[in-house]
């Protein structure tokens, strides 16, 4: 007898108490703060269009989460001018061209972002070409070198840097949010490392002795100016060391979709 009324009086308490366990339960999950959950990775993506030190170039971003996106995008700049040094004219080629991947985080999931970037096919260089003058002189690490009438003394130097460099980045603006409206005017720093730039000059024609217009040499053949071209290319290339890290600003436009 006892048994069964202990079995109607715990049938009793779940009739009473469910109601109350699922209220309680639905009032615990509209608690959770609206917008909490991650998004959906690549449900949102946006594009943008920037200015900057390494030139004109575009973004395109996705969304991973609400604090993590990828970005990919590229860079290009080209600048030519001409000039005169020591009396011998130089034609100067600038050229920036690179691609870059980047993960975006977002410490409080707005609009500040910082992460590690890779920049891929670095195509970055400079490059000059010259003719020396007859009469003129060019000087290679203290020697003197003056232009041949018959071959004329020709020069071309070119800086390069490693195609794949890792870099970092901070930034302000989300491309894949839509929380301040679709527009946004991202704004991004930073450094990428190149490694130690490689400076190459090659020499074409001869060279003759400032005392003595006609003592001239092919410039293969002449031992002092390939000395003294390898020491010159040589302390050029220490001075480069500080071109090892290249450095990131640009100023866009961006909308998100």
């Amino acid at each position: 007898m006892r048994t069964n009324n202990w079995c109607v009086f715990v049938a009793t308490l779940c009739l009473v108490t469910a109601p109350v366990l699922r209220a309680q339960t639905a009032n615990f999950v509209s608690r959770a703060p609206a917008g909490t959950a991650d998004k959906t990775p690549f449900s949102a993506y946006g594009v943008a269009w920037h200015v900057g030190i390494n030139g004109a170039g575009f973004d395109f971003a996705s969304g991973l989460s609400s604090h993590l996106s990828f970005r990919t995008g590229a860079d290009f700049f080209a600048y030519s001018r001409q000039f005169s040094t020591s009396g011998v004219p130089v034609n100067a080629n600038v050229h920036l061209q690179s691609g870059h991947v980047d993960l975006d985080w977002y410490p409080r999931g707005g609009r500040f972002h910082l992460g590690p970037r890779m920049v891929f096919l670095n195509n970055n260089s400079f490059a000059a070409q010259a003719t020396v003058p007859v009469g003129t002189t060019l000087t290679l690490d203290g020697l003197d070198f003056a232009g041949s009438q018959a071959d004329p003394l020709q020069g071309s130097g070119k800086v390069s840097f490693a195609p794949v460099a890792p870099g970092m980045t901070i930034g302000f603006g989300n491309l894949v949010s839509k929380g301040n409206g679709h527009w946004t005017l991202p704004v991004e720093a930073g450094f990428y490392y190149t490694g130690q730039p490689r400076l190459e000059v090659n020499f074409t024609g001869q060279a003759c002795s400032p005392d003595d217009p006609t003592a001239c040499q092919d410039v293969s053949q002449d031992q002092d100016f390939q000395t003294s071209l390898a020491k010159f290319i040589a302390r050029q290339n220490h001075n480069l060391s500080y071109a090892r890290f290249f450095p990131i600003l640009s100023l866009g436009v961006g909308y998100a979709f």
